[in-house]
């Protein structure tokens, strides 16, 4: 067998003929060319490359080809995460370096390889590791605008005031790149690569924190060249403040969020300046949240509740589902609008003040957005005094539910209020799948037990879908049940590769039941 055979398999991907190649005397680390795991690696065949670590692959030898280096690095500069995943399980050093410094968590920040920097990150790569010419993580990350990859290396313990090659920090670089139009810059530095007549391209997408990939490409006769950014860079700079403790004031960050409304997939720059807020707990930024309240605004109004759902409290995390950005980022809970039901609170010095003026607002407030924002902070405060204007809201007439109907009503409902069972109970029974879920979930964490309770658990076990059913089962065990056993049947019998959430619920429902499930 030579080598160029085994290389145009792995180059074709194909797993049978490389493992038939494959055997104890193959030459799998040559001194010169092109290594058997980098061309895998650069490639994101991760089987390929967990065959070739399995005979022998070095994970952390340099290939020889022109423009080639160490395969962790190729495979978190084309963000191939579980080609990433199978280098470390195989040995790979996460701070390996390449030439110029270059490591794999440098590749990944420098491109907005979310999944790729995380996976980095959590098996130890060091996060202020910078590359020869002075660059780190966190400068880079900074550059493209990667907000949730900025957020991972902070989390990580990343030095957000280190600067980079020029000697500007991450904060002066991303408030400098907020400021500009990105696009239009964008424009003009690929129109500089190429020479002569050429056609500029300009895509949009999602990146995987949520907010908006730019990328702008310059075609000529002679070629082309093309730059990916992210519209992050407000967000990244609002994340950086609070890391050195800086203090915007809310007026300036509401203004600072605004553009991006329509940009971020799920308002990722606006909640990044919420969670900012949130964290000052001090009488001067309640107060800017009071006016904005006040506001003839309804964006302004919208924000100051948002901020108010958790301004000042300090919580204890209990059981809870998140609504928002899950991370994500592909893999954590990212910041975003979470909606939360089964938070233990904290010590909340504002907490009674807060609720007031929430209150206050739900019985005159008419834009949907502000509350919705409402609903959203009346989950989170979870106080049974706001339960006369949950209630008024949820049935508002015409008013079509949204996830925040039952979270915010199962949130403040007493144990013994019927009028308030009654119309979380109708809510189980909602069209929307996500309505009836969420629903289901408040009813089985109620408090009470109930014949009433127990029957509306019941009839979702035939609900057709499965978190749901696996939600009334959970609820229906926890009270001693036996009725929980076809709901949890007919999850462990119907759950695909994809729904572990309602698998964990099923077997978490059988084990209140005292059952031993094997195989699942």
């Amino acid at each position: 067998m030579t080598r160029s055979r085994l290389l145009e398999a792995i180059a074709g991907g194909d797993v049978a003929r490389v493992a038939a190649m494959l055997h104890p005397d193959t030459a799998v680390n040559p001194a010169q060319g092109t290594t058997p795991l980098y061309r895998a690696a650069v490639a994101g065949h991760h089987d390929i490359v967990r065959l070739l670590l399995e005979y022998g692959a070095d994970p952390d030898r340099p290939s020889g080809g022109h423009e080639e280096g160490l395969p962790l690095c190729a495979a978190a500069c084309w963000d191939h995460a579980e080609t990433v995943q199978a280098l470390l399980d195989g040995g790979a050093d996460p701070d390996a370096a390449e030439e110029g410094g270059w490591t794999a968590l440098l590749w990944a920040a420098a491109n907005g390889n979310l999944e790729s920097a995380d996976i980095l990150l959590d098996a130890g790569a060091d996060p202020g590791r910078a590359d020869d010419d002075g660059d780190t993580p966190l400068t880079l990350a900074a550059i493209f605008g990667a907000y949730g990859i900025v957020w991972s290396l902070l989390e990580h313990g990343a030095d957000p005031s280190a600067p980079g090659w020029d000697g500007a920090t991450p904060l002066e670089i991303s408030s400098r790149l907020a400021a500009a139009d990105l696009e239009a810059m964008l424009r003009e530095e690929v129109s500089a690569r190429v020479e002569g007549e050429h056609t500029v391209l300009v895509a949009h997408g999602s990146a995987p924190d949520g907010t908006r990939r730019v990328t702008v490409e310059a075609r000529g006769a002679d070629g082309g060249y093309s730059i990916t950014r992210q519209r992050g860079h407000a967000a990244v700079a609002t994340v950086l403040e609070s890391a050195l403790g800086l203090r915007p004031s809310a007026d300036v960050l509401l203004r600072r969020v605004l553009p991006y409304r329509d940009l971020d997939e799920d308002d990722e720059t606006w909640w990044a300046a919420v969670h900012a807020l949130q964290s000052r707990h001090d009488e001067e930024t309640f107060l800017a949240l009071t006016r904005l309240c006040e506001s003839d605004d309804p964006v302004e109004r919208e924000f100051g509740v948002d901020v108010l759902a958790e301004f000042g409290q300090e919580t204890r995390p209990g059981r809870e589902r998140v609504v928002g950005q899950e991370t994500g980022v592909g893999q954590e809970t990212r910041p975003g609008r979470e909606t939360v039901i089964g938070r233990d609170a904290g010590r909340a010095p504002y907490r009674d003040r807060t609720l007031a003026i929430l209150r206050d607002m739900a019985r005159h407030e008419s834009e949907p957005a502000v509350v919705e924002a409402l609903l959203h902070a009346f989950g989170h405060h979870a106080d049974e005094r706001a339960l006369p204007e949950v209630l008024d809201i949820v049935n508002s007439p015409g008013r079509k539910p949204t996830v925040h109907d039952p979270v915010a009503l199962a949130a403040v409902l007493p144990p013994d209020d019927e009028d308030g069972l009654a119309t979380l109970i109708r809510l189980s029974e909602c069209p929307d799948d996500e309505v009836r879920d969420w629903a289901t979930m408040g009813i089985a964490g109620l408090a009470a037990d109930s014949a009433r309770i127990r029957e509306a658990l019941t009839t979702r076990l035939a609900d057709r879908d499965l978190t749901t059913v696996a939600e009334a089962a959970r609820g229906l065990a926890g009270r001693g049940d036996r009725r929980a056993l076809d709901g949890i049947h007919r999850v462990l019998c119907e759950a695909g590769a994809d729904q572990d959430y309602a698998r964990d619920l099923a077997l978490e429902a059988a084990q209140e039941l005292g059952l031993e499930i094997s195989g699942a």
